[in-house]
């Protein structure tokens, strides 16, 4: 690519970084989604001078990228004087652990902007430099992949792995202009870069199919014996840099064969009960409806099918990764962030069909014709994607609940919350009668939380926290399970000390949690109720709340994110 060509990529990038960026505070101190909390946990526990994980649902390698991360995050808070030492550092990510979570996100918004240029790439090394920047602009709007970009998690870091593999694999082609190598060269490259992306996320595993067939496409004219060892370095090369990226798993076979038989239970085994490939349909509903909007996919179709019929040896190299995984999606609980590694083979179909289109209105004129189009095809999902970081940047239900409860009960008070509900400052008295309850002393303490003791000043008001429900693995909560509560719901909690009780609630009612709801609206005071829905919003037509830790469709009709929360006041 030309000047030109690189400072369109530029510019799209940095649009593409605008957007992931924009709002990515939002929430903070407190942080919703708990798939955050967990992968945050996991990266900063290497901190303790142990590298293995000794928990394998994903492998480690963006696990030691977002630890490096951070540690790059320290180094400059240090040297511009922000934090003192390392043991202020770790005393303020428990006090407000907001610079940590925002530096976490900014990778995410890094990675997704740097895989709109590198979808340029693609692009323009199985086509011309004109697709290839029509596909990175239609990425940079994907209303999904912009959303989570913003988000401590896998799905965006591992689609720049994809694309990455994808360009190297394409290189290898007679199209991509490279030499056949064998040992060095494209192959060895591309084989190294599927595994990467195999250390980021197992269910990249489907770049094989495209990695065997670009070796065999290779090789296939040098004899079978030059293919089978083109095979064998292409697989030999991709699983020792997987190995290498993730080595644990060879140190705990048997931890890992079971975290991920776990993990297939939880989201394979249950979305497979109702038959194989029985969510492909939903999908391809969250495709166009939250992944790319319904002009991209529309095009997207017809490149497909246009590439398919009239050259489908270079369709072949994108739909060999794309196809399999998809139809491997479709066996699991629908979640619209699975969809982001196939994104940018959506754009690039798209741009594929754009591309065809300006060349047959306006032969004489593609480049301004092609601009055009791209542009009125992209307006609805930049529409999309703003207003997904404008409702991101709203105060959270569970944020301004907080604020009234911090506001109306006194400080050290006992409250009764829930799990994923408002996040508010525990007592150390509250913490320490937590660890004792289910450590049994303080006398030898985990790490996390000798880190939190040791923090000073304690931050006010705080709380003595109990939690509704039947209990987890924490050391630091106490658990009020719902059988508990017995007949008397209240009279139960003034027996725990219990003065405030926080609720959330939804559209349908926890059977659970009725029970206590019930009592509480007769037998306590309600301090405040704060909704996300607009207060002139009829009952009957309220949509499900957008929860940050659920697959929830971002409702026009509501104001910002979170449940329904109730505060009351036991007297």
């Amino acid at each position: 690519m030309g000047r030109t060509c690189w400072a369109i990529v530029a510019a799209i990038a940095a649009l593409a970084f605008a957007l992931r960026l924009w709002s990515n505070g939002f929430g903070l101190p407190a942080v919703y989604n708990p798939d955050e909390i967990a992968i945050m946990s996991r990266s900063l526990a290497f901190a303790k001078g142990d590298l293995n994980p000794h928990n394998f649902l994903y492998p480690t390698f963006y696990f030691y990228v977002l630890f490096a991360w951070i540690g790059l995050t320290f180094v400059w808070l240090r040297i511009t004087g922000q934090v003192p030492s390392l043991g202020a550092f770790q005393e303020r990510f428990f006090v407000d652990p907001s610079s940590v979570y925002l530096a976490g996100r900014a990778l995410g918004a890094v990675c997704g902007a740097a895989t709109t240029a590198v979808t340029a790439l693609v692009g323009r090394t199985l086509f011309n430099a004109p697709t290839g920047l029509v596909a990175a602009a239609l990425l940079a709007v994907a209303p999904v992949a912009v959303m989570d970009a913003h988000y401590v998690k896998h799905d965006v870091p591992v689609t720049l792995a994809v694309t990455i593999a994808l360009w190297r694999l394409a290189r290898c082609w007679p199209e991509g202009g490279a030499t056949p190598g064998l040992w060095r060269g494209p192959l060895l490259a591309a084989a190294i870069a599927c595994g990467v992306a195999w250390s980021t996320h197992y269910y990249t595993i489907f770049l094989a199919l495209p990695l065997a067939i670009t070796a065999v496409e290779l090789r296939r004219r040098d004899g079978v014996a030059a293919t089978a060892l083109a095979l064998l370095v292409a697989a030999g090369a991709a699983t020792l840099t997987f190995f290498a990226l993730s080595p644990f798993l060879l140190v705990e076979p048997a931890t890992a064969w079971r975290d991920i038989v776990a993990n297939r239970q939880i989201v394979v085994d249950r979305a497979t009960d109702s038959g194989s490939f029985s969510y492909l349909a939903r999908y391809l509903r969250l495709l166009v409806d939250l992944g790319v909007t319904v002009p991209v996919a529309s095009l997207a179709a017809i490149g497909t099918v246009i590439l398919c019929v009239t050259d489908p040896r270079r369709a072949l190299l994108p739909l060999a990764f794309a196809v399999p995984f998809l139809l491997f999606i479709s066996n699991t609980v629908p979640a619209s962030r699975y969809l982001n590694p196939v994104l940018p083979i959506v754009a690039l179909m798209a741009a594929v069909a754009l591309a065809r289109l300006a060349a047959i209105l306006a032969p004489r004129r593609q480049a301004a014709t092609l601009t055009l189009l791209t542009t009125l095809t992209a307006l609805p999902a930049l529409g999309d994607s703003v207003r997904v970081v404008r409702f991101f940047g709203q105060d959270d239900t569970r944020t301004l609940a907080a604020r009234t409860l911090t506001i109306e009960a006194p400080d050290g008070a006992t409250v009764l919350i829930q799990p994923q509900s408002v996040q508010v400052p525990q007592s150390r008295a509250g913490l320490e009668e937590a660890l004792r309850a289910r450590l049994g002393s303080l006398d030898t303490l985990p790490t996390r939380s000798r880190l939190r003791l040791a923090v000073s000043p304690w931050p006010h008001p705080s709380y003595r926290l109990l939690w509704l429900g039947d209990g987890g693995l924490d050391e630091d909560k106490i658990y009020l399970g719902y059988a508990s509560l017995g007949d008397d719901p209240i009279a139960t909690l003034r027996s725990h000390g219990v003065r405030y009780v926080v609720l959330k609630r939804y559209n349908v009612a926890d059977p659970s949690v009725l029970p206590l709801a019930t009592a509480l609206a007769t037998g306590a005071r309600r301090l405040a109720t704060v909704s996300p829905y607009r207060d002139d919003e009829p009952q009957t037509l309220l949509a499900p709340p957008f929860l940050h830790n659920l697959d929830s469709r971002l409702d026009r009709r509501l104001v910002r994110p979170g449940p329904i929360v109730d505060i009351f006041a036991l007297e």
